[in-house]
């Protein structure tokens, strides 16, 4: 036990909402600094239960209250705006991958392209149908990230 970590406690001791533990009460007897400090809190202590507490202003409660109820409702407003947002680009970018898969052009040349690859060999079509599989790793991917903003969403502000 040091001092700096003596001291932390020294409020709370005096306070009374922190019992002595033996490590702690042989330093602050062994330390003349922290015996001072702890005397001089208790001291404090004493005469801040004499004096009466005073009271807060009218409307003070109601006011704090309705700030803290703001605050809260403008950050609920901030992250359902961003949500949205995301939400927004996430379909954007599911349906502009459906349409490009719904290429008619494009299936026509990717079933041609892989009717000769097949005529070829096997290993040519599995190159041919890569970046295809990319594309649906892609959309899998962003549905999952869409799901799981939907439930952190859901989770976090109960809705």
């Amino acid at each position: 036990m040091n001092c700096a970590q003596a001291l932390d406690l020294v409020e709370p001791i005096a306070a009374g909402e922190l019992d002595v533990d033996p490590q702690v009460r042989a330093h602050i007897e062994s330390c003349p600094g922290c015996a001072s400090a702890l005397a001089t809190s208790r001291r404090i202590e004493a005469a801040l239960a004499v004096r009466p507490a005073a009271a807060a202003p009218e409307r003070f409660e109601s006011a704090v209250l309705q700030r803290i109820r703001r605050e809260r409702w403008r950050a609920e407003q901030h992250v359902d705006r961003l949500f949205n947002v995301a939400v927004a680009v996430a379909v954007l970018l599911v349906v502009g991958g459906v349409l490009a898969l719904m290429n008619l052009g494009g299936m026509l040349a990717a079933v041609s392209d892989i009717w000769g690859v097949m005529s070829v060999a096997g290993g040519e079509a599995i190159r041919n149908a890569a970046p295809t599989v990319n594309t649906y790793i892609a959309a899998a991917g962003l549905l999952l990230t869409a799901l799981v903003m939907w439930w952190w969403a859901d989770r976090t502000l109960g809705f």
